[in-house]
């Protein structure tokens, strides 16, 4: 064999020389298998899940407080659950006996008795990891927790979207990268599709797009408010818009009337929660009426519409469809 022949197998033999060892190291460090012994291979997803909601599920001041210091029994299980996969299907959540303090965690999703599932199977590194793309992928298995109240974001969704996608379609957009990170082993693995850990629930792949504002018109009627009437139509969610159990999930409205040079001659605002008729349920117009000032709507010249998702403080707010039309003559 030529000598330029032998290089590529020396250098996989030398690949597998280094890695060995860091798999060992991995695997005494998967003793600790809360977030913070995931994070020591698992570093960019950890690092993720650690901005999101379900990391501070056990430990935020709202859920502390609406459960009366976490005395309320019924809500417990889903914000420290045990490991999800290793209950039969359908069945609720189970509240977990220690480490709550990590909330809903990496064994809440993955942990598969003494495996991890995962969208890929592998026998390499320190834990076996199970192929998974039945209950996963799955909108009825973040269902499990989501829809305690109301058989809304996961059956809904499911019902009513005709082009199928998840829950993690949406709310896990993805990214092209290694699984793990750190140390020599995780070059063994492939860049794929990771889905964000992080867990958000407006991205700029989900907003773009979710709500289309119908073309405004100025509504005069003797003895009436000058109203101005539209319509929205949710085009980017299978599930009300907004929906949810828990916490303040507003829907804004926003309204101005411009006159030639875009100055504001008047304004007016209309919130939507969920549970509301004007809530908007999935392809289907909505119509709204929103009494503006009668003296501005005489020299208006423009309508300009904005639809945002709005937290309670209005700290927080996600732009879902702006636009701006011509006043009817």
């Amino acid at each position: 064999m030529p000598m330029d022949s032998k290089w590529p197998h020396l250098l996989v033999l030398l690949g597998f020389s280094v890695a060995l060892p860091a798999c060992r190291l991995a695997e005494r460090e998967l003793q600790d298998r809360t977030p913070r012994g995931c994070a020591n291979c698992h570093t960019n997803i950890a690092e993720r899940w650690e901005r999101s909601a379900h990391a501070r599920a056990w430990n935020d001041p709202a859920f502390i407080r609406e459960t009366e210091e976490r005395s309320a029994d019924d809500c417990l299980p889903c914000h420290a659950p045990q490991p999800l996969l290793d209950q039969p299907p359908g069945e609720p959540a189970a509240l977990r006996g220690h480490e709550r303090h990590f909330g809903v965690e990496c064994r809440t999703c993955h942990q598969l008795g003494e495996a991890y599932a995962g969208p890929h199977g592998s026998r390499l590194g320190p834990h076996p990891v199970v192929q998974d793309t039945v209950r996963l992928p799955c909108s009825d298995f973040c269902g499990i927790c989501h829809e305690m109240e109301a058989k809304e974001h996961a059956t809904e969704y499911s019902a009513s979207s005709p082009n199928q996608h998840t829950c993690a379609q949406c709310h896990m957009p993805t990214c092209r990268e290694r699984l793990t990170q750190g140390h020599l082993l995780s070059y063994i693995h492939p860049q794929r599709a990771v889905h964000d850990h992080a867990f958000p629930v407006w991205s700029p792949t989900v907003s773009a797009g979710a709500v289309e504002i119908g073309r405004p018109a100025i509504v005069r009627a003797e003895g009436q408010p000058v109203e101005v009437a539209l319509a929205l139509t949710n085009r980017g969610a299978g599930h009300r818009i907004p929906t949810g159990d828990y916490g303040h999930r507003e829907l804004r409205i926003a309204v101005e009337l411009l006159d030639l040079e875009r100055r504001r001659l008047g304004q007016a605002e209309q919130a939507v929660f969920p549970g509301e008729d004007l809530s908007l349920a999935p392809g289907v117009p909505t119509p709204f009426r929103i009494p503006v000032a009668a003296a501005a709507s005489e020299s208006a010249e423009r309508i300009r519409v904005v639809v945002q998702r709005v937290n309670q403080s209005r700290s927080f707010q996600t732009t879902l469809a702006e636009g701006e039309w011509p006043v009817a003559p």
